[in-house]
């Protein structure tokens, strides 16, 4: 397979979506805080996330035998190594290297039968995270085949019990429902495979502030999202972006994605946010202009969004979202001085619309 040049594929990047958030407090406030937004220890980790593999049945969330295994010729050829979700923390080099984290959400068959060959094949690790409830359900693995899976190295994480949608919970009774789900998933787990992950997928990608604080007092050491990103020092733990690799993704819109840098922007909060009564965010957001080449690019669910007022690395916006979507995504992107594209995106939530 030909390589793709780094310059060439960068003219792939197309942006997309992203997130909310209110900020009460100064513009005094928000420059202050810019001057701690330094190069200084600054690493990145490119973190991918699929789902089925070879099942044409589901082409939403399905990645073909044929594009999964361009996609990891392109990683060797390229010069990525890969490392499980876990392995990230002890890395010492990570400004040094080219990393990559493939992650495998929900546990079907189509991954041992498929994805796993091809990342044997080539020497790429994996983490595979399992909603514990569905285990040996239909297209699901067994916990026999996730065992196995796991002594030829797969790297078992947590994507919960019952896969729910947590965040449809009231308010008062969230938090303990989801620490039930948990409690009851790391059984299953220590039952099973006889050691519990430490590591976390949230279902759907919506989670808040309180699960994120639960996840870490119970010894979580990190937890991935599903919104678009370039994991990097100044992620949040337990609120890892994640590239989707599911679909139509052709080689070219691969590439875009692994080479994408990250776009190190600060918000009063971490996590998606959850719409006003009215149907709108907003947002705060402040970044070091010093380290970019360029405006800066807004897209709500891949629609250009105007540009707001940009007071010295400090923007303000009040988005107004579909009524009728569950989740809208918000992306920024920008270039730096190296004239590469930078991307940082999140996730926005309706309560409204129930799934």
């Amino acid at each position: 397979m030909k390589t793709i040049p780094y310059g060439k594929v960068y003219k792939w990047i197309g942006v997309v979506f992203f997130t909310s958030l209110f900020f009460v407090g100064s513009l005094q406030a928000w420059q202050m805080a810019i001057s701690n937004i330094t190069q200084e220890g600054q690493w990145q980790v490119k973190t991918l996330v699929y789902h089925r593999f070879g099942d044409n049945r589901y082409p939403s969330t399905n990645t073909t035998n044929e594009a999964f295994e361009q996609q990891l010729k392109w990683l060797q050829q390229n010069g990525f190594t890969s490392v499980t979700a876990s392995e990230v923390k002890r890395l010492t080099d990570k400004d040094e290297k080219k990393y990559v984290c493939i992650t495998i959400d929900d546990g079907y068959k189509s991954f041992k039968e498929n994805g796993f060959p091809l990342l044997k094949k080539y020497g790429i690790k994996s983490t595979l995270y399992v909603n514990t409830e569905s285990v040996d359900w239909g297209d699901y693995l067994s916990w026999d085949e996730i065992k196995e899976l796991q002594t030829q190295g797969v790297e078992i994480g947590n994507h919960s019990h019952s896969h729910d949608f947590f965040l449809n919970k009231k308010p008062e009774e969230r938090l303990l429902y989801f620490e039930s789900d948990l409690d009851l998933s790391e059984k299953l787990f220590k039952k099973h495979l006889g050691v519990q992950p430490k590591t976390y997928a949230y279902p759907y990608g919506e989670f808040n502030a309180e699960m994120m604080t639960l996840l870490k007092q119970k010894g979580y050491s990190m937890a991935f999202a599903q919104n678009s990103g370039v994991w990097n020092e100044s992620t949040n733990s337990f609120a890892i972006p994640r590239f989707p690799m599911s679909g139509n993704v052709s080689i070219e819109k691969f590439a875009s994605k692994v080479l994408m840098e990250p776009f190190r922007v600060r918000f009063n909060g971490e996590g998606p946010f959850v719409i006003n009564q009215d149907g709108s965010v907003e947002i705060e957001l402040m970044y070091d202009k010093e380290q970019y080449n360029g405006i800066v690019n807004y897209f709500v669910n891949g629609e250009v969004y105007d540009k707001p007022k940009d007071e010295e690395g400090v923007i303000r916006l009040n988005l107004h979202v579909p009524q009728d979507r569950r989740r809208t995504i918000f992306t920024l992107t920008t270039k730096n001085k190296d004239n590469n594209w930078c991307w940082k995106s999140n996730l926005i939530i309706n309560l409204n619309v129930v799934e």
